[in-house]
């Protein structure tokens, strides 16, 4: 384990803010690969907790709870399952 302090507190919910933050030295920013792997490759980033990265394929649309029965956000799932071939649930 590896303990550090640190000053102030930056929370995002936004991952290209998070991946600006983390180019400028901010902290650490949780990345899909597509964003980050340019500025790996370029050496701007460093991959952290490697071991605990994960890759899934697919597609993945994350919504409120409230917003599930909306007509226009169940016609969307339904378009892209249809372009994607993915099983339904």
């Amino acid at each position: 384990m590896v303990a550090t302090a640190v000053k102030g507190t930056v929370v995002v919910t936004d991952a290209t803010y998070a991946h600006e933050l983390a180019l400028a030295g901010v902290g650490i920013a949780y990345l899909m690969a597509p964003l980050a792997v340019g500025d790996l490759a370029a050496g701007r980033l460093k991959q952290v907790l490697a071991r605990h990265a994960i890759e899934e394929p697919g597609l993945f649309l994350y919504y409120p709870q409230r917003a599930s029965m909306a007509p226009k956000l169940r016609a969307f799932i339904t378009v892209a399952r249809e372009v994607l071939k993915a099983p339904r649930r």
